[in-house]
């Protein structure tokens, strides 16, 4: 068997962070809320997909995954809500059926010291799904990894609300597999106090005719220190393809840092690639416009702050969701203001 690598993840120290043991108290499934259409059964995690070491290393003292098989031109507007255990991490695997329609809630509020959570999706020809991921983990540290697999003709629209207190990595992979299979993954992160928090969001056409596009908004406060690495790779035979992405960081403390590193690799004539990317402080033109109009500062700097955050977590439709983010983030700016 060749050599495991790691995944590509630019500025985040992810082999210091696989070279700790991960938590070791026993792995709860994963609870799943969803019809009796919806298969919900346990697994071993051997049958989590090991193409690198980070895959391995979120397999290991796992003993027990969690298996959700959607069949076969299932189709509901309800969604299906998945919740992972209080107090550790979890490897869970998503089957969703040809030609099925289905809305994904996953959430995650842990604790814990060292957790490894592991997610995958797989999506037949022509399946649709929306998904939705809300980290609020309360956990020293985090190694996570989430990946997408899209058949032909399949269509996925991501988002990722990272709300969390934890240190750490966080990978978003999707592979465009069969032609024509399309994605968007939207990330809106908050980081805040003394964090050191890296998001990868990778979008990989392999087939022809494929779209990927990404876009990440974070915003830091305090003293945290937050990466956005975007890597879209189109590769030899995609032809036909799309891949844009756009990484945006904005800064309100003076000790905050950030950065936002767009990667393009392109091994195919006849695609279409883009990027975009900035790290830039509140604008101040936005909040004397505001505080013109009588509001305060502390009011003027949600305001941009919700605004800047909305492109990321625009597809959020769930009120009291949108509404709980709304508040973490008022929270979080009158504690750093304390």
């Amino acid at each position: 068997m060749p050599e495991q690598r790691l995944p590509s993840t630019p500025k985040i120290p992810l082999a210091r962070y696989l070279k700790q043991a991960k938590d070791t108290q026993p792995v709860s499934m994963v609870q799943v809320t969803a019809p009796d259409a919806v298969t919900v059964r346990p697994g071993t995690a051997a049958a989590f997909a090991s193409d690198d070491q980070l895959d391995t290393w979120l397999r290991q003292d796992a003993q027990q995954m969690t298996i959700v098989e959607i069949p076969a031109g299932f189709t509901t507007s309800a969604p299906l809500v998945l919740t992972g255990p209080a107090d550790g991490g979890g490897v869970l695997l998503i089957r969703v059926g040809e030609g099925a329609h289905v809305v994904l809630q996953e959430e995650w509020r842990s604790r814990g010291t060292l957790l490894g959570i592991g997610v995958q999706v797989q999506l037949a020809p022509h399946a649709v799904v929306s998904w939705l991921t809300y980290d609020a983990l309360r956990a020293t540290t985090a190694v996570i990894k989430r990946t997408a697999d899209l058949a032909a003709g399949s269509q996925l629209n991501w988002t990722v609300a990272g709300f969390s207190q934890n240190s750490g990595a966080s990978l978003v992979t999707v592979n465009l597999n069969g032609e024509g299979a399309q994605a968007t993954a939207n990330v809106g992160v908050l980081a805040s106090g003394k964090q050191h928090i890296g998001y990868t969001t990778a979008m990989t056409n392999y087939g022809r005719k494929t779209r990927g596009h990404i876009n990440q908004r974070g915003v830091i406060t305090g003293s945290a220190h937050l990466i956005f690495n975007g890597i879209g790779h189109i590769v030899q035979g995609a032809r036909g393809s799309d891949n844009q992405q756009e990484n945006r960081v904005l800064m309100l403390a003076e000790r905050a840092r950030g950065d936002a590193n767009p990667i393009l690799l392109i091994d195919e004539n006849d695609v279409t690639a883009g990027h975009a990317a900035s790290v830039t402080r509140v604008d101040k033109a936005q909040l004397y416009y505001l505080m013109s109009r009588g509001l305060s500062y502390a009011l003027a700097s949600r305001l941009v702050i919700r605004g800047f955050l909305e492109a990321g977590l625009a597809e959020i439709t769930d009120p009291t969701l949108k509404q709980e983010l709304f508040e973490t983030i008022d929270e979080t700016l009158v504690n750093e203001n304390a």
